[in-house]
């Protein structure tokens, strides 16, 4: 059986998402908190890069997803299975669409780019 380092450790897809979530909203917070016109610049351009983390997370965990939905042993599946994985495709290219700018929304932060 293939071994490979980090397996069983608990860091998956979904993991990194969380992690990257996080790590935005704290930013976020310091970015509010930031009175100065120069810490808010460094803080803005801290806050767009953790967005563009977090965009890249959650497109590789819709891979991810859409690899274990599309398992070829699951071809004989019924119809509203196939709707799953079609819903997955759709939440991707949403998430593709709005990019780092969708993010900033979900997360209430208006950063110029």
């Amino acid at each position: 059986m293939a071994q490979w380092r980090g397996q069983f450790s608990g860091r998956t897809h979904e993991t990194r998402v969380q992690d990257a979530e996080a790590a935005l909203k704290h930013a976020v917070e310091v970015f509010d908190a930031a009175s100065a016109p120069h810490e808010r610049v460094k803080t803005a351009k801290n806050v767009r890069h953790l967005a563009a983390k977090l965009l890249q997370a959650r497109i590789r965990a819709f891979k991810a997803r859409l690899v274990r939905a599309s398992d070829p042993r699951m071809t004989g599946q019924p119809s509203a299975w196939n709707n799953g994985v079609d819903h997955l495709r759709a939440e991707e290219s949403a998430t593709r669409a709005g990019g780092v700018h969708g993010i900033l929304v979900e997360f209430g932060v208006e950063v110029s780019v």
